[in-house]
């Protein structure tokens, strides 16, 4: 009898404590109508967006170490996340193929613009990781092995920055985005919000390829969130919430510079 009182004391006090919770993120929510829905929402009603809560959409954060391939992580990531979203299809690409298949880098592994890139990715396309197994992998060598190839549709590059076209982008996946990659956003660290220095003459190590796998809002402040390819102990455990424009102030800009991601329209020969 006591054993029955208490299962039944311990549920009662359960579905309780459930409908606060329920009550409480009811209450939390905002709406168009609200003074702080974020406005480069539009009229929509879902604010936020987080495809780490997706399954195998974001994998686990890597680390380019010194060299300066972020281009090359960041781009097997997001073709990674489009291939589960679209096509349900859970491979892991390889980083190698891409690095090795740029044959026109910068001395620290930097490339100068996408557009190489772009035509490797179309023309020869990437490869799972499992079969990349030489350290300088060529295209002889990829069609003697008979090796599955993605080549993509296209590869899209925005150097004007709208935040509200950004927003409908990643509602549909995740987005490369280009920013500055400053002395504090390289010291950043934690689940704080990242603002940026509004001066402009802050030290700068170049530009930085990032994958934005969201956005939400906390307190009135709205956000982009971020994986970076910097390790784990960059950040947020390798990820970041980056303020959005119209969090950063009168008259400033977005901290990103340029929107980058690839358009698939098929899995190629990697299923």
């Amino acid at each position: 009898m006591t054993s029955v009182y208490l299962f039944l004391t311990h549920t009662c006090f359960f579905l309780q404590s459930y409908k606060w919770i329920r009550e409480k993120e009811k209450k939390s929510r905002l709406t168009p109508s609200d003074d702080n829905y974020p406005k480069d929402c539009g009229d929509d009603k879902i604010y936020w967006k987080e495809w780490s809560k997706v399954d195998r959409v974001v994998r686990e954060v890597s680390n380019q170490k010194y060299k300066d391939t972020c281009w090359a992580h960041a781009t097997k990531k997001n073709i990674e996340a489009r291939l589960k979203i679209q096509f349900n299809l859970d491979v892991s690409l390889s980083v190698d193929h891409l690095y090795h298949g740029i044959a026109k880098k910068m001395s620290t592994d930097a490339i100068k613009n996408f557009d190489e890139l772009k035509n490797f990715l179309k023309n020869e396309g990437i490869i799972q990781e499992k079969d990349c197994e030489c350290e300088k992998r060529t295209n002889k060598k990829i069609h003697a092995k008979k090796v599955g190839v993605l080549k993509i549709e296209e590869f899209i590059t925005t150097k004007v920055v709208s935040e509200e076209e950004l927003i409908q982008l990643v509602k549909v996946a995740p987005v490369m985005v280009s920013l500055l990659a400053t002395d504090d956003f390289l010291a950043h660290k934690g689940e704080g919000i990242f603002y940026g220095d509004k001066r402009s003459k802050e030290k700068t190590q170049g530009n930085h390829l990032v994958l934005v796998i969201g956005y939400n809002s906390i307190d009135g402040q709205h956000y982009w969130i971020i994986q970076n390819t910097w390790g784990v102990k960059w950040g947020d455990k390798g990820f970041a919430k980056i303020a959005r424009k119209i969090s950063r102030g009168k008259g400033q800009h977005s901290l990103f510079s340029e929107i980058v991601y690839p358009v698939i329209s098929g899995v190629g020969g990697l299923a």
